[in-house]
């Protein structure tokens, strides 16, 4: 099956929101408890709408459905959605001394099939 590839809207923060959730639970669970999977997408994992308004963040789509994310970061933030203010740092890397970052997410199911 073939997917398409394009950069990310404000009007994907849904379908992008599921699939952070479905491929941490799929994903995760062989090395965390169910509890501290549920906790990890309430209080880790989200959107970073802030990458998304960068136009750095991608979304890979089958049959226009959202079966791929990611993209990379210039700002200092490690990781994060953006619910999380207070941790975030929106500066800028300096690209002489920090490396970019790169979050990514696809299904369970999609896994090692090149869209990870």
């Amino acid at each position: 099956m073939a997917f398409s590839l394009r950069k990310a809207t404000i009007d994907d923060v849904d379908a992008i929101s599921i699939l952070i959730a479905e491929s941490v639970r799929g994903l995760s669970k062989t090395y965390y408890d169910p509890q501290q999977v549920e906790l990890s997408i309430g209080s880790v994992f989200g959107v970073d709408r802030e990458l998304i308004e960068d136009e750095t963040y991608f979304v890979a789509e089958i049959d226009e459905r959202v079966v791929g994310c990611g993209g990379w970061s210039k700002r200092k933030t490690l990781y994060g959605a953006s619910v999380y203010g207070e941790s975030r740092n929106s500066d800028l890397l300096d690209p002489s001394t920090d490396a970019a970052k790169a979050p990514r997410r696809t299904p369970p199911g999609s896994t090692k099939r090149g869209r990870t």
